[in-house]
């Protein structure tokens, strides 16, 4: 295709698609739960699969592009985007084909993720990548994270949720009938060894089960379960029977193994996790301050999180001009940015939960800001960074490590979140008892209050009223002590990254001697 124009309309239009769709289980899960006849919980399992899939979707997405070709995958996700989303508009109501659409999306929403971006980078010339990297990540990650959640909401008061995948329904056909007027011719993929089935199942089992656990523990308390313990014993298991699958065929020099064979693509892989990581966890920690704490509804969490979106942009713009015109000081933005969303949630975490929203738009505009330069300069570097016989499954494990990141970070902090809360319960309940005079005053008080505003004081108003305060008071403990954890996980990680580039770079240096 000589006229390039129509294929970043097409990406354009199959990412937004996929932004929409994954935003969706975040923000919509009670109406969706509603209107499928599923219970919250059974919608939450329905997501834990859509995860899995997903996940899936970037391990498969090398064999099944070397085996089935870029065009043919192209269309195939695109056709599936489309049939999964009107069926989900028509007859999204009934549970089993609800679940069954959300699981096929996910792996299909995966392989066009890297495939559109093996189109992009092998059709583009270096110098036009970082923008247009840049602007696809608009709509894959900046529009989901920082606007969607208002518009999504403001969406829903009038609307049904399936209104959006109709919008997404559209926008795959628009893509689709692009891609029958212009095709883009596939792109040529240099044969590479890959790993037997076995492999490829094992891997595919481990990981399954693994973000089953990391997604899925809170709901089990974690290691107070057998059960849990039992699967988690069988989950460590697999991960070492992979290993040893993974050792075993070493030597056969795979293309993954060739990929990683070089120490300064693991660096890169482990700046996607902890990206994906320090993203995701700040992303469900602010947002569960907003609700659990300050007791906004989704309209005003979504509406409070607009200024991080704009800070995104901004961030977002820093990273490309750096990468243009400042390319060596390219790495320092990464740090940069981690160290805004550090500031942003120290901030954060100073606040009280009867705070106003005067206070709320610093640590979003830092974190938003930390946001845009961490995720555009790594996403940048790293699709870069690839040699065309690279780029197939350097892309897909990219991403891998990405959402692995976003994975283990939200599971991570949930079980922070669930231990604090029941510190903060245990230490604020000490102070409940009778013959403590602080208490007693402020039973005293309480009653008074309550016989001002006309009604006889009672036991069980009082306790009301006290059980009203104490949870309050514990949920924002435990949720200020948990962006203070966030901080500490941050500098416990960092420095890992700061010797693999070093050592990364030393070696380049050796090897250019």
């Amino acid at each position: 295709m000589n006229n390039r124009s129509p294929l970043l309309i097409i990406a354009l239009f199959a990412i937004a698609a996929f932004g929409i769709n994954s935003v969706m289980f975040t923000e919509l899960s009670h109406e969706m739960a509603a209107t499928s006849g599923l219970s919250g919980d059974e919608v939450e399992l329905v997501k834990i699969g859509f995860m899995i899939t997903q996940v899936l979707g970037f391990m498969f997405a090398p064999l099944l592009v070397r085996k089935l070709g870029t065009s043919l995958l192209l269309h195939a996700a695109l056709l599936v985007g489309l049939g999964t989303n009107l069926t989900l508009y028509w007859t999204g109501q009934h549970a089993l084909v609800f679940t069954l659409t959300w699981l096929v999306s996910g792996f299909f929403m995966s392989m066009l993720l890297v495939v559109v971006n093996i189109y992009l980078l092998n059709t583009f010339e270096q110098r036009w990548l970082p923008a247009i990297i840049a602007l696809t990540l608009i709509f894959s990650t900046l529009l989901p994270m920082g606007a969607y959640p208002w518009l999504v909401a403001e969406i829903v008061e009038v609307f049904d949720w399936t209104l959006l995948c109709a919008a997404s329904a559209w926008l795959y056909f628009s893509a689709l009938v692009m891609v029958s007027l212009y095709k883009p011719q596939a792109v040529k993929i240099e044969a590479k060894e890959k790993s037997a089935g076995s492999v490829y199942l094992v891997l595919a089992l481990t990981m399954s089960l693994v973000v089953f656990l990391l997604m899925r523990g809170s709901y089990y308390n974690w290691l107070d379960s057998n059960w849990f313990v039992q699967v988690s014993s069988v989950a460590a298991a697999l991960v070492l029977l992979a290993v040893y699958q993974l050792v075993k065929t070493r030597h056969l020099n795979t293309a993954s193994m060739q990929l990683h064979g070089k120490l300064k693509t693991n660096v890169f892989m482990y700046n996607a996790f902890l990206a994906g990581f320090a993203v995701m966890a700040s992303t469900v920690l602010f947002a569960n301050f907003l609700k659990m704490a300050m007791h906004y509804n989704s309209l005003n969490a979504g509406y409070a999180q607009l200024p991080s979106f704009y800070a995104m942009l901004v961030g977002m713009l820093v990273s490309v001009l750096v990468y243009y015109f400042r390319r060596p000081l390219a790495d320092a933005v990464v740090p940069f940015g981690v160290l805004m969303i550090l500031l942003s949630v120290h901030e954060f975490s100073q606040l009280p939960s009867f705070v106003g929203t005067e206070s709320l738009p610093i640590p979003m505009l830092l974190r938003g800001f930390g946001v845009g330069l961490l995720n555009v300069s790594v996403t940048i570097a790293v699709l870069m960074y690839f040699q065309v016989g690279q780029r197939l499954e350097g892309i897909a494990n990219f991403y891998l490590f990405r959402t692995m990141g976003g994975v283990i970070g939200g599971a991570f902090f949930s079980r922070v979140i669930q231990n604090h809360s029941a510190q903060a319960s245990g230490e604020i309940g000490r102070t409940l008892d009778g013959s403590n005079h602080v208490f007693a005053a402020y039973e005293q008080a309480l009653s008074n209050a309550i016989l001002t505003h006309g009604r006889l004081p009672n036991p069980g108003l009082g306790m009301s009223q006290i059980s009203a305060v104490v949870k309050e008071q514990a949920t924002t403990l435990a949720l200020s002590n948990s962006l203070l954890m966030f901080i500490v996980s941050i500098f416990a990680l960092a420095p890992i990254l700061l010797i693999g580039k070093k050592l990364a770079a030393k070696q380049e240096a050796t090897k250019a001697q």
